[in-house]
C-alpha cells in the first residue's frame, strides 16, 4: 500500500481540475485536510409539493408540449 504523503497541486482552472481529477490516483493524496461543502445555485424562496391524479398530470405535460 502506497503511503498518503504528497499535496494535492494548485489547480487553476475548472478544466484543470477535471483533468487532474480523471487522471491522478487520488489514493495517493492526503485528503484528510478536505471539508465536505453544499453548492447553492441560487437560493430557495419558496417551495411546492402536489399530489395529482395521473390523469391531470398526463393532460398538463401534453398541454406544455
Amino acid at each position: 500500500m502506497s503511503s498518503k504523503n504528497r499535496s494535492m497541486p494548485s489547480l487553476s482552472s475548472d478544466e484543470a481540475a477535471e483533468d487532474f481529477v480523471a487522471t491522478a490516483d487520488l489514493t495517493r493524496y492526503d485528503l484528510s485536510g478536505f471539508k465536505p461543502m453544499r453548492f447553492e445555485i441560487e437560493p430557495k424562496a419558496a417551495a411546492l409539493n402536489m399530489r395529482l391524479p395521473a390523469s391531470l398530470l398526463e393532460t398538463d405535460i401534453a398541454q406544455a408540449r
